[in-house]
């Protein structure tokens, strides 16, 4: 559960945000970087003499309660602010601008992507993950510009067609 913002100032929240980045750490697999065939993901060492369980000085960190962030700032987005999942378009009239970022799901597809983003601009809603749908709205508002041009030059020309003939 992430709680409200609104109780954080501005300072506290970078503060806390800098604390959560500093705990960060890299737990790689005890002795995974002798054996081949460990891979690097976490576990933990089990054996009798394991110097990583005893903590022996020199081996890698023991991943401990200690490490994690504090929970005021747990589960946010490293600009502090909260993310929120969107599966549609309507998922987006909740949200806060001010205090949430949006990540679009994996399964959302392009054409549905590029509404979302359309709505999110228009609100100032800023996504995470906007893909290739982004190049494509772009695509769509150049190709609009210029049909608008295009449009705009015919109307001039008939203008000035219209005021030859009338002369």
């Amino acid at each position: 559960m992430v709680l409200p913002l609104s109780n954080l100032t501005r300072s506290e929240l970078e503060r806390l945000m800098r604390i959560k980045k500093k705990k960060k750490r890299e737990f790689i697999r005890p002795y995974s970087w002798i054996w081949k065939r460990l891979e690097e993901s976490w576990r933990r060492p089990r054996g009798k003499d394991n110097k990583v369980r005893l903590q022996i000085k020199g081996k890698p960190p023991l991943v401990k309660v200690g490490y994690r962030s504090p929970r005021k700032v747990r589960y946010l987005h490293p600009s502090g602010k909260e993310e929120v999942l969107v599966y549609r378009v309507e998922d987006l009239y909740n949200i806060d601008p001010l205090t949430q970022v949006v990540r679009i799901a994996h399964t959302v597809g392009v054409r549905k992507r590029i509404e979302i983003l359309k709505f999110a601009r228009r609100f100032g809603i800023r996504i995470l993950n906007p893909g290739r749908a982004e190049a494509r709205l772009e695509l769509e508002v150049r190709e609009g510009v210029k049909e608008k041009e295009e449009e705009e030059e015919i109307e001039e020309e008939e203008e000035e067609f219209e005021e030859e003939g009338e002369e």
